[in-house]
């Protein structure tokens, strides 16, 4: 299959080291790891020739994993299997069998990247808080759960003098294990995620507010911008909505919108899960969006999500950015929801094979690409399957900008 190692998927030639590996991914997400199978010599992380274990090896790598993780006699799943006459073992680590923290050689390792790190202070303290307070069950549906056009955006005192044509959204929810205090989105939290939004990472990055504005440029040249600002409709200890956007200038003292977008960041469940929405609204005047134009605000939506939103969350109200990236949701909706995607140039995506309004595209990101921090073509791939659901069976997307956010 060539799938590389990434949180969920690991490789290795013989037995040694994989304890280790099954202890960071019971840590993490779980996963996979399939032993009998030699490393590729040009890129490592793919995998080469197989090479197989002995029979043997399965009782092996079972009493070894039994007495050398900490605490003991807890085991994944071992699978043979016979693959080109050669034996393979399958490690099936589900981390809601998994006695969390699972420590191996007095440490605790979490997955990161298709790589093992050694958990930090903060993490290994919530992995116990999590630990007494029970798992939650993770449970992500075969379908996109969070849609726009099932949230009621219409009845919005925000968007009640002008609806926008289109809405793109990134969405995830990020499992919490309720401990002893269920996280707020108290001040402190609200200002680290504004200035995440705001701020470049450090790192020579534009932030998200230049993003905004070259796609801002793109809908129209005339356009104020406004400052990330909280919304005043409401909002409690338990949610928050961030807003900023560009506007056309005054025409008879009533400013007209033309990009919008919103950060949204709720503590549901209990308190067992955080769910992040970052939205992109659009007014497209004198024609539907380019298609270079909505391409690229389904990346700008996805990566405001993961790596501003999340980061600065997790960090707030956890105490660690180590955690792993959970399932990321791409929607590109019609607002209201009873309309079809007329506002869309679909130019891009070819010859249609069917016949039908279109009126919501939805799709998960490939967790693979997220891990390896790949977003560009995360995306591409989500917004394949999206077209395949319009019944547009070979489309061609614009290259994603990303150089322009450096400099």
């Amino acid at each position: 299959m060539e799938l590389e190692e990434s949180f969920t998927v690991d490789y290795k030639r013989t037995i040694d080291a994989t304890v280790d590996t099954v202890a960071a991914m019971a840590n993490t997400c779980g996963g996979l790891v399939l032993i009998g199978v030699d490393a590729r010599a040009q890129d490592k992380n793919l995998p080469g020739v197989l090479v197989g274990v002995r029979p043997m090896d399965k009782d092996r790598l079972v009493t070894k994993m039994a007495t050398t993780l900490d605490p003991p006699w807890w085991t994944p799943e071992v699978i043979p299997v016979t693959v080109d006459e050669y034996l393979l073992l399958i490690v099936r680590v589900d981390p809601d069998t998994a006695p969390r923290p699972l420590l191996h050689q007095g440490a605790v390792r979490v997955r990161l990247d298709g790589r093992n790190a050694i958990a930090d202070r903060r993490l290994v303290q919530l992995l116990f808080q999590q630990a007494a307070a029970g798992a939650p069950v993770h449970d992500y549906s075969s379908q996109p759960r969070f849609a726009p056009d099932k949230g009621g955006i219409e009845g919005r005192q925000a968007f009640s003098d002008h609806l926008p044509d289109v809405v793109i959204r990134a969405a995830t929810a990020l499992p919490l294990r309720p401990g002893a205090t269920r996280p707020r989105l108290h001040g402190p939290a609200v200002d680290t995620l504004i200035q995440a939004l705001r701020t470049s990472d450090g790192e020579g990055r534009r932030g998200l507010s230049r993003r905004m504005e070259f796609l801002a440029e793109q809908v129209t040249s005339d356009a104020l911008p406004s400052a990330w600002d909280i919304d005043p409709e409401h909002g409690h200890a338990g949610f928050v909505r961030l807003s900023a956007g560009h506007g056309l200038r005054l025409v008879l003292r009533t400013p007209y919108p033309a990009l919008r977008m919103e950060c949204t960041a709720s503590v549901a469940g209990g308190g067992t899960s955080l769910e992040v929405f970052v939205d992109l609204f659009f007014w497209p005047k004198g024609g539907p969006i380019p298609g270079g134009l909505w391409v690229q605000a389904c990346y700008e939506a996805v990566r405001a999500l993961v790596h501003d939103a999340l980061p600065a969350l997790t960090e707030a109200l956890l105490g660690t950015t180590a955690l792993p990236t959970p399932p990321i949701e791409l929607h590109v909706s019609p607002c209201p929801a009873h309309r079809p995607l007329e506002a869309l140039d679909l130019g891009l995506l070819g010859r249609r094979t069917g016949d039908g309004a279109l009126r919501h595209g939805s799709d998960f990101l490939r967790q693979d690409l997220v891990a390896v921090g790949d977003l560009p073509a995360a995306v591409t791939e989500a917004l394949r399957n999206i077209a395949l659901d319009w019944r547009y069976l070979h489309p061609v997307f614009p290259a994603l900008t990303v150089t322009y956010l450096f400099g």
